[in-house]
């Protein structure tokens, strides 16, 4: 049995890992806010549930004291908020970084020591960002920013706990079906009202759509191909499984993408972009024949390291 703790479990991806964790026979310390939610938490067995706000300091240390040794924390808590960036204000700006990114920072850094207590090989962080964390689009400017800055975190934790035993991975979700939208309707509206020109056309068509779907979005048309507006949302059930390969396998991955092929196929290829414009700074001007070459040896690096990992060796 692991301890594991979960941040954001009253809804959504938090609940579905929470409640895998403990039907699986470990004990799970559920964070949530809403008392209709840690009640709800309460009544499965193997859940603690914790009213925890990952914005309170006192809250997140008054859950470190109760936590002597941890095998996994799993940073799910999290805000969405769409509009236009000039339509944000500082304080609207702030609170999404203080759940998605200083949140995550928090956590970490009251259960480092019980994570360390857990043994080498034992304590695991798992983040929960996005493949916002790798692109952006209009609306979406401050959510993707937070996602942006905590796989900058994860990669520094990474480096930084490795040595000493602590494995730290992000799992990367695309379109989930979890009601965030709606959750966050009515802030958009509010942001959509402050709009001025020349966004002000575009905010009153948005805000007629709100009241049409109340902030819903359009179900996936399996007839038409996945794009922008046809969405194949993923079920919590398949973020879940990374995020228990995350904590308990063996060889645990830096990096988990998941959602359908046509969302990882804007991450690759905004990816590659951010390549290409790496490579036309002064030092670099590498031809096709030399990025292709590493392009190779970074696979072969890669297929070395995992063929080393199943035979349990050291990488």
């Amino acid at each position: 049995m692991k301890h594991v703790v979960v941040t954001g479990a009253g809804a959504g991806i938090g609940r579905c890992v929470a409640e895998t964790l403990a039907g699986q026979g470990h004990r799970v310390w559920a964070c949530a806010r809403q008392p209709a939610d840690l009640a709800a938490l309460g009544a499965i067995a193997g859940i603690e549930p914790v009213a925890l706000d990952v914005r309170q300091p006192a809250q997140v240390q008054a859950l470190a004291e109760r936590l002597p040794v941890l095998h996994g924390l799993v940073n799910n808590a999290g805000v969405g908020g769409l509009g236009w960036l000039h339509t944000f204000s500082d304080d609207e700006f702030q609170d999404i970084l203080d759940t998605n990114l200083l949140g995550p920072q928090r956590l970490s850094r009251a259960l480092l020591p019980a994570l360390l207590a857990a043994g080498a090989g034992q304590g695991r962080i798992v983040h929960i960002g996005s493949m916002g964390g790798s692109i952006t689009s209009p609306l979406y400017g401050p959510y993707t920013a937070s996602k942006h800055a905590l796989e900058a975190l994860a990669q520094c934790q990474r480096l930084e706990l490795a040595p000493h035993g602590v494995s730290v991975s992000i799992v990367q979700p695309g379109a989930v079906a979890t009601g965030i939208g709606q959750r966050g309707a009515a802030g958009l509206r509010a942001r959509l009202q402050r709009a001025g020109p020349p966004f002000a056309e575009a905010a009153a068509a948005l805000l007629a759509q709100l009241d049409g779907d109340g902030g819903a979005p359009a179900p996936f048309g399996p007839s038409q191909p996945e794009s922008a507006s046809n969405r194949r949302q993923s079920p919590p059930a398949a973020v879940a499984a990374a995020v228990l390969h995350a904590l308990f396998d063996g060889a645990p991955r830096a990096r988990y993408l998941v959602g359908s092929r046509w969302e990882g196929d804007r991450v690759v290829h905004q990816l590659i972009e951010r390549l290409l414009d790496a490579n036309e700074g002064e030092a670099m001007q590498m031809g096709r024949d030399e990025l292709v070459a590493r392009l190779d040896a970074a696979l072969a690096q890669r297929a070395a390291a995992g063929a080393d990992a199943k035979a349990g060796r050291p990488c």
